[in-house]
Parts: C-alpha cells; structure tokens; sequence
C-alpha cells in the first residue's frame, strides 16, 4: 500500500492549528485527494483565524468500502491525530488503495478546541459526550453534581492544597473508580464544569453526522477510526472499541483481539455517554459491516491529565484566558495531551500506521 518513501516524521508536527491545517492540505493535495473545507461560522481561532474542518477523500465516491480516520475530535488531542494523518498520507499509505475503496481523513473534527488548545469547543461541550440523543433525557449527572463543587470551584487559584485535599477526602469516602466515573463519564447539567456533554448538538456533531451518513448511504464496508491522547501508559495507542459488544468483536476482527470494550468497562476509558461511536453506528445500518475503535495514546499519569484539565477549565470559566498565568496552563494542556518529545512522536505515527494498515487490509 505504500511507495516506500519515508517522512521527516518531527516535520509532520505542528506548534499551532494553523500550521497544522497548512500541512495537512498541502499533503493532500500532493497526493491527489479531493479536498472539502466546512467552517465553523460561530466561532474563530486563537490568533482569530478561520476555523475548518477539513474532510480529504481520495478513490471512487460510490465505492463500496470506506475506511475513515478522524483528528481532534478532541481539540488540543488534534495535533497528534494532525501529525499521524499527514505522515500517513506523506509516506504513500494511500498510494494505492484496494479496488472499490475510499480513503476519508477529518482534521479536526473540533477546530475551536485545537486553536484554542482546549480539549472542549466553543460552548465548553466534550464532543465525545454530545453525541446522544437530545429529544430524549439525558444521561443522570448526579454523580458529577456531588463532585463539582471540589471538582471545578470558582475560587480554585486561591486554594490549590485545600482543593486537592477535599478530593482525596471524597475519593477515601468512595473510592478512585467511582471518581472517575462520576468525574469523566458525562455531565448535562453544568455548563461550566468538566466533561459537559451540551444540551443540543454541535456544530461538529451535524459535520460529522452529516458525513456519515453520506458514506453509509453508498458504502457496504466501513472501517473507523478516532485518534485521541490522554490515557494510559507513554506512547502506547490502546484501541477502543467502539459500539455495543458485537460492534466490538467485529472491530477485534479488524485490529486483534487487544481491541478493549469502551462501552464495557474493560478500557482504560471510563464508560461515557455520547461519545462519536454512537453517531457512526446512528449512521449505518445494522447489518452493514462497519467496525470503528478510537486509538487512545498515552501521556502522563491520570492525575496529572485531570489536573491540567480542571486548571484549563477553571481559566475558562472563572478567570482570563489571556492574563497572567494562562501560558502556564496551556503548556500543563500541551504537556498532558501532544507531549514534546520525538520519541513519542514517532511512537504514534507507527501505531497508527499499523491500525490503517489492518484496516485496509480487512476491506
């Protein structure tokens, strides 16, 4: 499937999301892939640029069989999806795809979160919470209510020690699984807490809809793949099953018996509510051979990761984004999602190419 040609791998990797998108589209259009820019009216970026989703799609439009790799469904986890796409697409990957096949890169699926180096968009909503269905209740949040106010307090840059101190407290009263669950599972009543899943669908969540559906309504076969960071050990990419537990045997079909059940338990994910699993499998049919997992890259350890998250959140929500203190928060953002280190770098583009690779070889 490749032409053998190597890229400078470091070189793939970018310091902003505008020269992550000038990477990207110049790679594919290098490459001979057909290019469509969707923007985000409601929102612009960090320097106040434009924000896109760009969706790059290469072999027949009618095909049968689709393979589609996703970036930065998670905002700032967008530069390592930007960085393994590009690299992919650089290394001749997409070369020479099987007969009746598509190839569909999304880079950033939430461009506000990568310019911003946010996790979330524009209304502080976890894309990968948002996809459930808004006619309908939502998930309970109550175990997050209990916890927001240790969780995500206004006065938190006055009370670090103390903070911390009452979420141990809450963590010895009920233990570490349960604050992680109640934490990271999902909330819809705090619009200014941590892991918000909105109360009505993104922008991005009818950008992606919208495209999967159009893929199903033609293709047969579809093989998916998310590309996130922030759980588990350095530089390991767990790959998370997606869908209910069938879904999920299918997908280890695909990518090996190592593929874990993200809505079972077994993941180093909590078992969350909306996540973007729930629109591909919303978008095919149920006898449709579709197979999706989200490729999880390891970091630094889960406290760490949560901590950068609740300071970005509290910089949000109660202080200024742009004063003093902030730069330090969005590094502690970087650090816990798009570490800078080459070793890790090239880790993930390794990985991600055998994830692609097995997918087009199942087609």
């Amino acid at each position: 499937m490749s032409d053998a040609s190597t890229p400078d791998v470091e070189a793939c990797f970018s310091a902003s999301y505008s020269e992550a998108r000038a990477k990207f589209l110049s790679a594919c259009e290098a490459a001979g892939f057909e290019l469509e820019a969707v923007q985000n009216t409601s929102a612009s970026g960090r320097d106040g640029e434009a924000l896109y989703a760009d969706i790059a799609s290469k072999g027949p439009k009618d095909a049968s069989s689709v393979i589609l790799v996703t970036s930065g469904t998670h905002g700032i986890e967008g530069y390592c999806g930007s960085g393994c796409q590009i690299a992919l697409v650089q290394e001749g990957l997409f070369a020479a795809l099987p007969t009746d096949t598509r190839i569909v890169l999304v880079h950033a699926v939430n461009p506000y979160g990568f310019s911003h180096q946010r996790r979330v968009n524009e209304s502080n909503v976890d894309l990968n919470r948002n996809f459930v269905n808004h006619t309908s209740s939502y998930p309970d949040s109550s175990a997050y209510e209990a916890i927001h106010p240790i969780i995500a307090p206004a006065d938190y840059g006055d009370r670090p020690e103390h903070w911390d101190g009452e979420v141990l407290q809450w963590i010895g009263a009920h233990g570490m699984d349960a604050f992680r669950q109640a934490v990271s599972g999902g909330q819809y009543t705090r619009p200014d807490g941590l892991f918000f899943g909105g109360t009505a669908p993104s922008w991005s969540n009818g950008m992606v809809r919208e495209l999967m559906q159009s893929l199903a309504a033609k293709a047969t076969r579809i093989r998916f793949i998310d590309i996130h960071t922030g759980l588990g050990p350095f530089g390991h990419g767990e790959k998370l099953g997606l869908g209910a537990s069938g879904d999920v045997k299918r997908a280890q079909s695909v990518w090996g018996e190592d593929v874990t059940d993200l809505a079972g338990g077994d993941s180093v994910s909590s078992v969350v509510a909306g996540d973007i699993g729930g629109a591909f499998f919303d978008a095919v049919s149920p006898d449709m051979d579709a197979a999706g997992i989200a490729l999880e890259y390891g970091t630094q350890d889960p406290v760490s990761v949560l901590g950068a998250l609740r300071l970005d959140n509290w910089l949000a929500a109660h202080s200024d984004p742009a004063g003093n203190g902030a730069s330090a928060i969005k590094q502690k953002m970087r650090d816990a999602f798009y570490p800078d280190d080459a070793g890790w770098r090239t880790s993930v583009v390794d990985q991600a190419r055998i994830a692609v690779t097995q997918a087009i070889n199942a087609i």
